[in-house]
């Protein structure tokens, strides 16, 4: 027969505060720091307010990170273009994806041509990062 109870009474909702459970053999050291816990001032939790971060302008795009130019790989093998365009959107290269018959061309802008060529030397040699 299976148990009727669920092992991890977890209700779906939010909570607040915390809940210790203590060796009843400890309880008395417990009930202890409790109260002085409870007996020291709030500290102020409070995250203050960035006014510069909210109203920084986005940079100017240049018209070649719109439609990059600059070839970094070539290819036939899907899983290694499917892997690299992954890798250049982790770390935001913004790339066009060309595919001439069987062979798929990536381009990044001049602007981001050594990290995206650094990522593909990672990817289709296996080394790490220089």
């Amino acid at each position: 027969m299976a148990p009727t109870a669920d092992p991890l009474p977890i209700d779906w909702k939010p909570r607040f505060g915390f809940e210790v459970a203590v060796l009843s053999s400890d309880l008395a050291a417990a009930q202890e720091v409790l109260e002085k816990l409870l007996e020291e001032e709030l500290a102020d939790l409070e995250i203050p307010a960035q006014d510069g971060a909210a109203s920084a302008e986005p940079r100017l795009v240049v018209a070649t990170e719109t439609h990059p130019t600059v070839e970094v790989w070539k290819g036939n093998d899907d899983r290694i273009a499917q892997f690299l365009t992954a890798a250049m959107q982790e770390n935001e290269i913004p790339i066009h994806i060309e595919n001439p018959g069987d062979e798929t061309r990536i381009y990044v802008s001049a602007s981001n041509d050594m990290r995206a060529r650094e990522i593909v030397r990672e990817v289709v040699q296996g080394a790490p990062p220089e």
